[in-house]
């Protein structure tokens, strides 16, 4: 097998186990009232301690993207495998990728859509990694909640995938 080939089989075979793995690659905690823990295939979500029922139903559909992805990533392994047949299946390279985009929605939600619905509005700063305080005033009292918003060990092993991906790209050349 040559070094092309090799980065590919590793980017499938790490991606697959990547994908079958499951824990979740970040974490949101929004003043201990409403934490978050999720990844593209499943999604924990506890508001004041008890598990929301949507956090059930979006895991049948996230198991289910689990399932699409870990079939494809092991038909293009098996391929590759027996017939020396490269075909390129890419989700994996672009998950973690893409992933930096779900602290962007929880921004616009709590930005927009809390305020929108409840009226109550929120002095919340735009951050992807970290730790921020957000103020709020509420029947004449100011209410300040500790917002965390951080990947998981496993979503730093996601990247890997893409990095072996991009090895791939470079060796074809």
């Amino acid at each position: 097998m040559n070094t092309k080939n090799l980065a590919l089989t590793t980017y499938y075979l790490y991606s697959l186990i990547i994908t079958l793995i499951p824990l979740p690659w970040w974490y949101y905690n929004v003043g201990g009232i409403f934490i978050i823990y999720d990844s593209p295939f499943q999604i924990s979500m506890i508001l004041l301690g008890e598990n929301l029922i949507l956090g059930y139903i979006l895991n049948i559909i996230f198991n289910a993207i689990r399932i699409y992805v870990a079939v494809n990533l092991g038909y293009s392994l098996l391929l590759l495998l027996l017939r020396k047949e490269v075909t390129k299946y890419t989700t994996m390279v672009w998950l973690p990728v893409f992933y930096l985009i779900d602290p962007v929605v929880v921004y616009l939600v709590i930005k927009y859509l809390v305020p929108a619905v409840t009226g109550i509005s929120f002095n919340y700063p735009f951050f992807i990694i970290g730790s921020e305080i957000i103020n709020t005033n509420y029947q004449g009292y100011n209410i300040s909640l500790l917002i965390q918003s951080y990947p998981t060990i496993l979503y730093w092993f996601t990247l890997v995938c893409t990095i072996l991906y991009v090895v791939y790209l470079l060796l074809k050349k």
